[in-house]
């Protein structure tokens, strides 16, 4: 799985995710701070930064309802992403996302291009939009094997 950026102006990066049954769009808006996910359906979210005393995110949808906390480690090249009440860790090195949660027995990598590009926002945007894509897939997955 591979997370490619297709185009890329001043403020706005076009990622797109294209294997198999994933296939996702994102639109990272540099200065809004805010990414357009299309993936089966298509919503905005809003990345705000907050916490005093902890470094964290919170992605926010178009209605203002929190979608999900991301508690990234000192350098934001790992951490902590929960969606759902459900923890996923997350490690990015030599442009690859690893995802692990030994609660879910989950563990991933996905390739990401031009890594050194990268913000924490973006990087934010990209990791909630694939455990978005995954988990979805993975639920209309076993949602057919059951009937």
């Amino acid at each position: 799985m591979k997370w490619a950026l297709k185009q890329s102006t001043n403020q706005l990066h076009y990622w797109k995710m294209e294997q198999h049954e994933f296939n996702a769009e994102l639109k990272y808006n540099q200065l809004a701070q805010s990414f357009r996910l299309t993936a089966g359906d298509k919503r905005l979210f809003f990345i705000e930064k907050a916490g005093f005393l902890q470094n964290k995110f919170l992605l926010r949808t178009e209605y203002s309802v929190v979608a999900a906390e991301i508690y990234p480690v000192k350098n934001w090249h790992a951490g902590i992403v929960s969606i759902d009440h459900k923890k996923t860790n997350y490690s990015l090195k030599d442009n690859l996302l690893v995802l692990s949660s030994k609660k879910d027995n989950l563990s991933l990598a996905i390739e990401l291009e031009d890594v050194e590009r990268l913000n924490q926002s973006e990087l934010c945007a990209l990791l909630f939009s694939t455990v978005r894509v995954l988990t979805a897939s993975y639920a209309e997955k076993t949602k057919t094997e059951l009937a």
